[in-house]
């Protein structure tokens, strides 16, 4: 067993401990998400390349994909790890913030006993998400911190921005330079150590005491 494998099994062993019901599923097998390829037009890479987490449950591309890189895994179940607990925390508000303002979309309903409901379908365009931006700039800390930690590899911020301004969350944030700006400004946290209690518990498990 290789050293990203220990890591890993050691993530893996944390994440069972605190969500007893944490679940890894094979997203091919998963009606849900092959619904969701689907409303998720936009995302042409939904189903081979992303890792979608609801609740408890990760949905990965194959029941191969842990196997086959040890690090990458590690590095995203690390990300996931910090929406669990960000749910687990906030509860139902969790996915209002996440899914805002897209989710209002659906009072559009209503606009067949008022039509000025109807207004609420713009929520369907790619209008910017400050709170999905935000939960998903906590998600991406732990990601750039995994890979000081264990590579010293520092960001390639480019791939970041690319994440948060592109279709594949669905146009949270596209201004660029704030996106930069919060992305170095977290990667200096994490330099400096100044670590949220989150980032001290994956800490602790890869590295030991900080």
């Amino acid at each position: 067993m290789s050293q990203h494998e220990i890591y890993l099994a050691n993530i893996l062993s944390a994440i069972e401990y605190e969500f007893p019901d944490f679940k890894i599923v094979d997203k091919r097998e998963s009606k849900l998400m092959r619904l969701l390829s689907k409303l998720l037009f936009f995302n042409k890479n939904f189903m081979s390349r992303y890792i979608t987490v609801i609740g408890n449950t990760v949905y990965v591309p194959t029941k191969d994909w842990v196997k086959e890189d040890a690090y990458r895994a590690l590095s995203v179940f690390c990300h996931e790890w910090v929406h669990m607990k960000d749910n687990k925390s906030l509860k139902l508000l969790f996915k209002l913030l996440y899914l805002s303002p897209q989710i209002f979309s659906l009072l559009a309903v209503l606009g067949f006993w008022n039509p000025l409901w109807f207004l609420f379908l713009i929520c369907l365009l790619p209008v910017p998400s400050p709170t999905r931006s935000e939960l998903e700039m906590r998600g991406y800390a732990v990601t750039m911190a995994v890979n000081w930690w264990l590579l010293e590899q520092k960001p390639n911020y480019q791939w970041y921005l690319k994440q948060f301004t592109s279709s594949a969350y669905y146009w949270m944030d596209p201004f660029k330079k704030d996106v930069l700006e919060d992305l170095k400004k977290e990667f200096e946290r994490i330099q400096k150590q100044e670590l949220r209690d989150h980032e001290k518990q994956i800490f602790e498990i890869l590295i030991g005491e900080p």
